[in-house]
């Protein structure tokens, strides 16, 4: 029923079951409507075979601080079928996405080989309605 959708804006939507990560997020951001990019969303498939518990402690060490100070907007896994993690989706508060690469390129599931096919499309944030995300 969107009406995005309906009306075909949207060349393609896909539907995916995730959790968000319980962590210190930020509000969104506020104010007038951006005239640039102010974020970029990351999808990343986990790579077959690949041991995300082995490298999930240090990543989520690693991003906390960055959803306490802003930078990661949101984030969380992308879930299988069974409600297993299968992959990883995030927020991030960069203006391109070679400065998203960036950023990801040192994260424990990077440099361990548990994010396989990722994608990742810029955008900006459309100032709405704000209701805080749950603390956990």
């Amino acid at each position: 029923e969107e009406p995005f959708a309906r009306e075909g804006v949207w060349l393609r939507y896909e539907a995916r079951p995730f959790r968000i990560a319980p962590l210190p997020y930020q509000p969104l951001p506020d104010g007038p409507m951006p005239t640039h990019f102010t974020h970029v969303v990351t999808i990343a498939e986990d790579a077959p075979g690949a041991d995300r518990e082995a490298h999930r402690a240090p990543h989520m060490a690693r991003v906390r601080g960055f959803a306490q100070d802003g930078t990661l907007a949101l984030g969380g896994a992308l879930l299988d079928a069974k409600g297993g993690m299968a992959g990883s989706i995030a927020v991030t508060r960069h203006a391109t996405v070679a400065e998203a690469e960036d950023f990801w390129a040192p994260d424990p599931y990077v440099a361990g080989g548990v994010w396989g096919a990722v994608a990742r499309w810029p955008t900006r944030f459309a100032p709405l309605p704000y209701t805080a995300l749950p603390q956990g």
